[in-house]
């Protein structure tokens, strides 16, 4: 397996500086950035939960297991670990997420595929270039 790079260099729409954390959650973000900049499609723009999940399918950054997928994807949502990657047009989504990420007893990893897919969101712009 090619390993992760966090620096991205080669990318000039986005920027990885001020990521805190570099987990699955993390990882897949980046890929998400990777992927919108080489599919060249407009970074700005609103996205449904469902087109970020079709650009960034389970098996992206090496994330094959199901659940553990469903977590990390959910996770990149939440505000868990002072995660702000998207703005939310429902505003109360992301402590939802939040909420369910950090119950380790019943956790619904997949809650977001369940119930959110025509969910948007845009891209926080502090991870991306002045463009």
């Amino acid at each position: 397996m090619v390993a992760f790079d966090w620096e991205c260099s080669e990318f000039k729409l986005f920027s990885t500086t001020n990521l805190e954390n570099n987990v699955n959650a993390d990882k897949l973000f980046v890929s998400f950035l990777v992927e919108v900049e080489k599919q060249r499609k407009d970074i700005t723009k609103t996205f449904t939960i469902q087109e970020i999940a079709n650009i960034i399918p389970k098996g992206t950054a090496g994330i094959n297991n199901y659940s553990t997928y469903g977590f990390s994807f959910m996770s990149m949502l939440s505000g868990q670990k002072n995660r702000d990657y998207f703005i939310f047009e429902n505003k109360e989504l992301r402590g939802e997420f939040t909420s369910i990420c950090n119950n380790n007893v019943d956790r619904d990893n997949y809650y977001w595929k369940k119930h959110c897919l025509n969910e948007r969101v845009r891209i926080n712009p502090k991870y991306l270039k002045n463009i």
